[in-house]
């Protein structure tokens, strides 16, 4: 997960835009997630790939996302 939330700051991408991006109406929960206490559906790990992607113009993997 670490790699995962050094591109999020990278970005600027903050747990707020998570929320909003993946309709999670708790910050924590986003918080638990992104410091695996609680784990991302599979859903939200798409969509969270796609939007850093877009975002960034890259292409990362759920791999490299996921996976420090």
């Amino acid at each position: 997960m670490n790699n995962l939330k050094k591109i999020l700051k990278d970005a600027g991408i903050t747990q707020l835009d998570i929320s909003r991006e993946l309709n999670i109406k708790s910050l924590s929960t986003v918080n638990l997630k992104l410091n695996g206490k609680a784990d991302f559906t599979t859903r939200e790990a798409n969509n969270l790939k796609n939007y850093i992607n877009k975002k960034l113009n890259k292409n990362y993997s759920l791999e490299d996302l996921f996976l420090s």
